[in-house]
């Protein structure tokens, strides 16, 4: 399932997503939130919107901030988490619905950013699975469970460079990981592919070096 650009919403749409750009500008970013709710929930597949609704999540977190610390503090995300887990097969964009909720109540939370992301990597939406990893990595860089989740989704957007340099940043943390171990495995096959140095047949063992 491809992802979209603001170029491809309907007319109405793109309105208010100038609409929700205006009212970043003019230090108006609950608007911009409220806006950007509007248009995802008719294409949640539009990463560049998603985008525009994080810098406004973040920028009306930073104005409000004890109240935001305050919701935070007094309802626990976790069952939300754990219902979203178990729908990311079933049902990926119920899943990705709970993140979202969850992301409009503290746009900080790491545990709903990676739940975007494995909602978005279901449903084939590389970029938003990136933009969500990214995100929850920056905000938390010392895991190397998020590296390797950010990793895994830099090589299924085909940015196997990117997979390797975060994969080895993973095994950095913690050398003996296999999961990190086998992304950068993977990773380094994919940039060999890429740069079509990868013989045809024969055993693959040795042709990727870590």
């Amino acid at each position: 399932m491809a992802e979209i650009t603001i170029a491809s919403l309907e007319p109405h749409l793109q309105k208010q997503v100038e609409s929700a750009r205006t009212a970043l500008e003019r230090g108006k970013p609950e608007q911009t939130v409220e806006l950007c709710a509007l248009v995802l929930a008719v294409h949640p597949d539009c990463p560049q919107v998603r985008r525009l609704e994080r810098a406004a999540q973040l920028r009306f977190a930073a104005i409000r901030r004890s109240l935001v610390s305050k919701l935070v503090s007094a309802v626990s995300s976790a069952p939300f988490i754990i219902g979203g887990n178990l729908k990311l097969k079933d049902d990926p964009r119920s899943a990705l619905a709970t993140a979202e909720r969850l992301l409009r109540r503290n746009p900080q939370s790491v545990p709903a950013l990676n739940l975007l992301g494995q909602s978005a990597t279901e449903l084939g939406w590389t970029e938003t699975a990136v933009f969500a990893h990214e995100t929850a990595s920056d905000l938390e860089p010392e895991r190397p469970d998020l590296l390797i989740s950010l990793g895994s989704a830099y090589l299924a957007a085909g940015r196997a460079a990117d997979a390797v340099s975060t994969a080895r940043h993973a095994l950095q943390l913690e050398p003996e990981n296999p999961d990190a171990q086998t992304l950068l495995q993977d990773a380094l096959v994919a940039v060999t592919v890429a740069e079509g140095k990868w013989e045809q047949g024969g055993d693959s063992r040795g042709k990727a070096v870590i």
